[in-house]
């Protein structure tokens, strides 16, 4: 007999015998959604930190004051741009029709409006605005404007 495997005792050749187990393995029947809620979860929070960001979509440098305090999305919004135009709720209305434009948005609604003027817009243009919503009968109106930085660069 030759020295190979075969000749060797089962003892010596690594000891134990191996046997042969059958596996049955079947198709998962479950899908693993752990990667789609990661990334729902991602995007809820993105969007979640967009949405406020989104409110004031027009280019307006509005003042700063040091007694700024969120107010409620009712109401009417009036908006005097930089270059003199005025947007009824992000609507583009001309200056001469805007008394009129204003009292068919607002009509006998009673909702607060509030008034956003870029910094620039002179003041005159603004309070021709506000006598215009007064005639109107506009009774509750708010100024919109940002907090104040203080000089550590907080705001109040």
């Amino acid at each position: 007999m030759g020295v190979g495997a075969g000749s060797i005792p089962q003892e010596h050749r690594g000891g134990h015998k191996r046997k042969l187990v059958k596996v049955n393995y079947q198709p998962l029947a479950d899908i693993n959604i752990t990667a789609l809620v990661d990334v729902t979860l991602v995007l809820l929070i993105i969007f979640m930190v967009a949405a406020p960001m989104l409110k004031n979509s027009v280019d307006v440098a509005v003042p700063q004051a040091s007694t700024a305090e969120s107010t409620s999305d009712e109401g009417i919004t009036v908006t005097i741009k930089k270059d003199g135009s005025i947007l009824i709720d992000q609507t583009k209305v001309d200056d001469s029709s805007f008394d009129m434009a204003f009292e068919q948005t607002y009509g006998s609604s009673k909702e607060p409006v509030f008034l956003q003027a870029d910094a620039e817009v002179p003041y005159q243009k603004v309070l021709h605005v506000i006598d215009v919503l007064r005639q109107v009968g506009v009774t509750d109106l708010g100024l919109i404007a940002d907090p104040m930085q203080s000089r550590t660069g907080r705001r109040q």
